[in-house]
């Protein structure tokens, strides 16, 4: 199907199912409740009536919904889930929208239209505002947030272990409380200038007629990095800082500001019949001048020998420039065959859906079988284990099982290599997330950092293990040391903002928070964050208009719950709390506690976290960490409950 010539219905309203649709007020109308949707995501359900019955492709959807920008299937599979939520979708037994695998999808429900707009009346609108940004990783929307950051992070062990909660406070009864003093200043969070020589390398470019060697290009990019890093005293910020800026178009001295390096290493790759053409090419920040190029004509057939040639090329310039050394540096032999297949698993664990995550398993399966003497192999199969289930929305029980699958191979890859630190924080995870096991997870993260004390995946783990076990200062610090690493990876801000709220430090929390915001002013949570800042502050007007701009339902509806009781307002207070439990259940017990909490309601609260508690509700093993859980300190069901998870009172 020519999919250019796929038409909308005319303007009008459209009746889905039990859903009316408005287009020309971006809303949808159900028994006179009415939630308010982004324009991108009505589109999205208007091209979707328009093919009802009908399979749509991914491709489709870009070329029609989002014709107007340059976007990738993120923006779509982000969307999607918004959309689903926004109609109570489920994902499972889906009634609306259903996902074909390999295929795209597939609205199910029946199609009419429908006389003009219905007009709620006494009913308070839901709005849905949620932008579609190339460079936020994709979210699984169905599964409450700590879950869904589990599967989204560019390092999945690190937000697994993280667990973070993005709401907190310190008084039961109005708000959080008001520290005399705390100005709106935001200070610097950005580390100090270096000293050291330091490079970034950006992702390199595909540049081939029909776009089919990203993964190649990709992992060029990633392999340079991890050389650099590793064989080098060349200050490299980590693949998610870097990677940051693909698609982006910033100049080098904004990349280079940003990133806080010296110079820039970029590239690009072109295929002309069997042989691939890489170019490279190292540009000092300061001035623009190019300190060094270099073109490499290889045959593809050999992926590895490619790879390896151009990597011991570029890396002996980079530190002879860099560093006045000899530039001695030595790659390993391996498998070619091999070698190429870790490419590909590596490309379809970075695209982060559904679909690539079941591609991914099945890649890393087949690459531990073709080198099973491999540690990489292994380690990176123990983190496709991980996602699959995640991704795939699958229920708690399939999550466990992929995490025993994934304890299994992590500990074959440190059989191979006892000091690969991803394994280690797999083995972390499982024993933090699975058997409850907190000494047995500080001991795997030690051994991770012990061998590489710089590695952002492992630091986030550390921080998040330390807000669990109630030592915040060590949360602030290990933070910091993964910001040195990774600038631009909007997790340590998170994290540190969250807990600065934690310690009263207000300025310094609203500061990570719209740090946060800026790095990823569409990820799940970070209005919410600065909301409960504002709350702080004794402004909860300014709090619900944060509230407001989160683009994830559930978020909104607990920061609403929350805001509405600041302003004095019980009824919307209640009519939020109400919504969160009727959509999302036992799925949001431990943020339904907040609220309680919140509102001075102890015995609700502490109901809530023994439901948590009994549904494996990940969200309850960061219950000391949590500011707005700090009135139940003192209750003996409280410390009961922190008995049973292992933690300290």
């Amino acid at each position: 199907m020519d999919v250019a010539k796929v038409a909308f219905p005319p303007p009008g309203v459209i009746q889905v199912g039990e859903w009316r649709i408005e287009p020309d007020l971006d809303r949808v109308v159900r028994n006179g409740d009415a939630i308010k949707l982004e324009p991108r995501v009505m589109r999205l359900l208007v091209f979707l009536a328009a093919n009802a019955g009908r399979n749509v492709t991914v491709d489709e959807l870009l070329e029609n919904v989002w014709r107007d920008v340059v976007v990738g299937p993120d923006s779509v599979y982000q969307a999607m889930g918004v959309l689903r939520r926004a109609l109570g979708d489920d994902h499972q037994n889906p009634t609306y929208i259903a996902q074909v695998p390999r295929k795209g999808y597939r609205l199910i429900a029946p199609v009419a239209t429908t006389p003009g707009p219905e007009v709620p009346v006494g009913r308070a609108s839901l709005s849905i505002t949620s932008a579609m940004p190339v460079t936020v990783p994709p979210t699984v929307r169905a599964w409450p947030y700590r879950w869904r950051l589990v599967a989204a992070s560019a390092g999945v062990i690190a937000l697994a272990l993280g667990g973070w909660h993005l709401v907190q406070r310190a008084d039961s009864r109005v708000g959080l409380p008001t520290v005399a003093g705390q100005g709106a200043t935001r200070p610097s969070l950005l580390p100090a200038a270096r000293s050291v020589p330091s490079v970034a390398v950006l992702p390199f470019l595909d540049l081939t007629e029909k776009h089919d060697l990203e993964y190649f290009a990709d992992g060029m990019t990633e392999e340079l990095i991890d050389l650099l890093a590793r064989k080098s005293d060349i200050h490299v910020p980590a693949r998610t800082s870097s990677f940051y800026f693909k698609d982006k178009n910033a100049t080098i001295a904004e990349i280079a500001a940003a990133l806080q390096v010296s110079a820039v290493l970029e590239g690009s790759v072109r295929r002309s019949g069997n042989k691939i053409r890489v170019t490279a090419q190292l540009i000092q920040a300061a001035d623009g001048y190019h300190l060094w190029s270099g073109t490499y004509d290889r045959d593809l057939s050999d992926t590895f020998a490619v790879e390896d040639d151009i990597a011991r090329a570029v890396v002996r310039i980079v530190q002879a420039r860099l560093l006045a050394t000899d530039g001695r540096y030595e790659v390993p032999a391996g498998n070619p065959a091999a070698h190429n297949l870790l490419l590909q698993c590596q490309f379809y664990v970075r695209r982060n859906t559904p679909t690539d995550a079941e591609k991914a398993v099945d890649c890393f399966r087949r690459l531990v079988s073709l080198d099973p003497v491999d540690p990489f192999a292994w380690s990176g199969y123990a983190d496709a284990l991980l996602r699959q289930p995640l991704l795939n929305e699958l229920p708690i029980a399939d999550v466990r099982h992929g995490s025993l699958a994934a304890r299994d191979a992590a500990a074959q890859a440190l059989s191979l290599n006892p000091a690969l630190p991803a394994a280690h924080a797999t083995l972390a995870n499982f024993h933090r997330l699975v058997d409850r096991d907190l000494v047995a997870a500080e001991a795997e993260l030690e051994a991770a950092l012990a061998a590489d004390p710089t590695d952002p995946t492992s630091l986030l783990a550390a921080a998040g293990l330390a807000r669990d076990l109630g030592q915040p200062e060590k949360v602030i610090e290990l933070c910091r040391r993964a910001q040195l690493r990774d600038p631009l990876n909007f997790q340590p801000y998170a994290r540190s903002g969250l807990t600065y709220l934690y310690l009263g430090h207000l300025t310094e929390a609203e500061a990570a928070a719209r740090k946060r915001l800026d790095l990823a002013p569409e990820g799940i949570g970070g209005h919410v964050q600065l909301a409960f800042v504002m709350l702080a502050r004794g402004d909860p007007r300014a709090a619900l208009n944060a509230v407001e701009q989160e683009p994830d339902l559930e978020m909104q509806l607990v920061g609403r719950s929350l805001a509405y009781h600041a302003l004095g307002q019980r009824a919307d207070s209640d009519a939020a709390l109400d919504e969160l439990r009727r959509r999302y259940g036992r799925r949001y017990l431990t943020e339904i506690a907040w609220i309680y909490a919140y509102r001075g309601e102890t015995d609700k609260a502490l109901d809530s976290l023994d439901q948590a508690y009994a549904a494996n509700d990940p969200g309850v093993l960061g219950i000391k960490g949590d500011v707005l859980l700090k009135p139940l300190h003192g209750e003996r069901r409280y410390a009961a409950l922190l008995h049973k998870l292992n933690l300290p009172e």
